[in-house]
């Protein structure tokens, strides 16, 4: 029996493993037929991008050793001789960012120096070649010996497609893998300009009218929009989880888990897998299962979350704090396995437009967590010219996964997580005077790793509450700005045991950390969940006991006023 391939991302490694691979060799006839020069493929991390590069390079490039022996037995093979005369005939660039997350933009151009260096030695043959000028040769032993400048690195990608031209008389085939790790993690740790001014001259300079090039494979999770990075690309063809070109290249299709589910004789669990990792649709209608979490469930024989997605989760959490408030009412309805409709997305990534401006619009929320990997699209249309679909989360896996993501904003060594069960115990069971002293104690040592200004919106707190809530472990129904009484109660916590109390909370800001002024705050908000009469879908739900509870912020203070009562 086949070993399970977890981890191997090199297409010979794990052919010659005697792995087991699941053929997605027709992505070689796709590419080939695709006559655009460049092709920018989006998906998920851990969909297999990296594999499939790994596959292109060693179908096309040009070895002294004889490859074909690796895909005698694949699909394309059987696609006849305009695909398999294709086989190691090409020069081949190779560069892969995927490990490009640095701190500062010095160690992210320093490991950027690496990469490209590595891939300069990989070709060091051409320095020897008689035609190559001296000043092409002293710039190319600068860059393979990672000593250039920014200059020479961003011109580096030309030079060499123009070297392996001149040196194989044939054009050169581009292979980028995860081109926008280092543009992500620019994002996050402030070093964004510097970064896609590098990213923008290197791609473009070496891609954009190279009379060297064949074609160009360049993988990612985000499109970066054109404005930021593609501009002035009129050679460029985009592919991402919307279009129907490569859709069931990445990731694993409905047969291909049943054929591994069967090969492994655990077909018996088929409806259990497709309740846990069966989540998504790329293109209009190609049915994806998540391939890094088939593999792990067949290996570990476990149901559980496997897919772990770290590297946008900060990107997100920045956007939802920054967001208009309809945005908590909404991540609540998708967590309780619910849909929202008709969603405008856009697979452009303006990193620009969420760093310098006051920015409210959702769809940048739900198009980064469409793209990411957490959403499902159903019913897509186009409107107006704009694409529209209806977005939910897509299975039990990324459930969970959502919800651990959107607790761990406010988990660190010191607030355990049973030092938050016990929170919430306390604020179920109304013995608020210790819900306070440890709250105020979880929101100190939360908010130091949030930049918690003057001007931080209510939907900050209340994100941060709802984040808080998903601990209560399913003894309780959340409701977070839903119609009770005479108006729409923050949040409202509704025991499935009507005999407990429930609870009804209300969040204001304040603009000064006075205690007068947080008092009166929490004053009128109490007065509010009386008035308004928040407390009736309570009683409507039975319960006869409730705790209303008024928190007011103020950056990372807290006031807390409550009653409890009966109803």
């Amino acid at each position: 029996m086949k070993g399970i391939p977890i981890g191997i991302d090199d297409f010979r490694d794990l052919k010659e493993s005697n792995g087991y691979f699941v053929d997605k060799s027709l992505f070689i006839k796709e590419v080939i037929d695709d006559i655009s020069k460049v092709k920018l493929i989006t998906r998920p991390r851990r969909f297999g991008k990296t594999l499939n590069i790994s596959m292109l390079r060693y179908f096309f490039e040009k070895t002294d050793e004889d490859l074909s022996c690796l895909f005698k037995d694949l699909k394309i093979w059987r696609e006849g001789d305009t695909y398999t005369s294709q086989q190691g005939q090409y020069p081949v660039v190779n560069l892969s960012f995927k490990d490009v997350k640095d701190m500062t933009f010095d160690e992210c151009f320093e490991n950027i120096k690496h990469v490209i260096g590595r891939e300069f030695r990989r070709h060091k043959y051409l320095l020897d070649c008689k035609d190559i000028d001296e000043f092409d040769k002293e710039m190319y032993t600068e860059i393979k010996n990672e000593k250039a400048d920014k200059i020479r690195l961003k011109n580096s990608l030309y030079l060499l497609t123009s070297l392996l031209r001149e040196y194989y008389k044939k054009d050169v085939i581009v292979l980028i893998d995860e081109y926008d790790t280092p543009i992500n993690q620019g994002y996050i740790c402030g070093y964004y300009e510097e970064i896609i001014d590098f990213m923008r001259n290197f791609l473009g300079g070496g891609l954009k009218g190279n009379p060297s090039l064949k074609t160009a494979v360049i993988t990612g999770i985000y499109r970066v929009a054109k404005e930021s990075i593609f501009s002035g690309f009129n050679n460029i063809e985009v592919s991402s989880i919307l279009q129907n070109s490569f859709a069931d290249k990445f990731g694993f299709t409905e047969k291909e888990v049943e054929d591994l589910l069967k090969y492994y004789n655990m077909y018996s669990e088929i409806n259990d897998v497709k309740a846990w990792y069966n989540g998504y649709v790329f293109g209009d209608d190609t049915v994806i299962y998540n391939p890094w979490s088939i593999l792990n469930f067949v290996k570990q024989k476990k149901l559980q979350p496997y897919w772990v997605n770290t590297s946008s989760n900060d990107i997100i959490r920045n956007i939802i704090t920054r967001t208009g408030s309809n945005v908590k009412e909404k991540l609540q309805i998708l967590m309780e396995g619910g849909k929202l409709k008709d969603i405008t997305i856009n697979t452009d990534t303006n990193f620009r437009q969420i760093l310098y401006t006051n920015i409210t619009s959702e769809d940048v929320l739900w198009s980064l967590l469409l793209v990411s990997g957490y959403l499902k699209m159903e019913n897509m249309h186009l409107e107006k010219g704009r694409t529209k679909c209806d977005i939910t989360i897509p299975d039990m896996e990324i459930t969970v996964l959502f919800e651990d993501i959107i607790s761990s904003w406010f988990r660190n060594r010191e607030v355990s997580p049973d030092k938050v069960k016990e929170l919430l115990s306390n604020l179920t069971d109304g013995d608020i005077e210790k819900f306070k002293e440890d709250f105020e104690y979880l929101v100190r040592k939360t908010f130091s790793y949030f930049d918690v200004g003057e001007d931080a919106a209510e939907n900050f707190y209340h994100a941060f509450i709802l984040g808080l809530l998903v601990n209560l472990d399913g003894k309780y129904r959340i409701k977070s700005n839903a119609e009770s009484g005479d108006g729409r109660p923050d949040v409202i916590i509704i025991p499935n045991d009507p005999s407990k109390k429930g609870v009804v909370m209300e969040f204001k800001t304040a603009k000064s950390g006075q205690e007068s002024v947080m008092e009166e705050k929490a004053t009128d908000a109490l007065e509010q969940i009386s008035k308004m009469n928040y407390s009736d879908e309570l009683k409507y739900s039975g319960v006869n006991e409730v705790v209303e509870i008024a928190i007011v912020f103020y950056r990372k203070k807290t006031y807390i006023k409550h009653n409890i009562k009966r109803i």
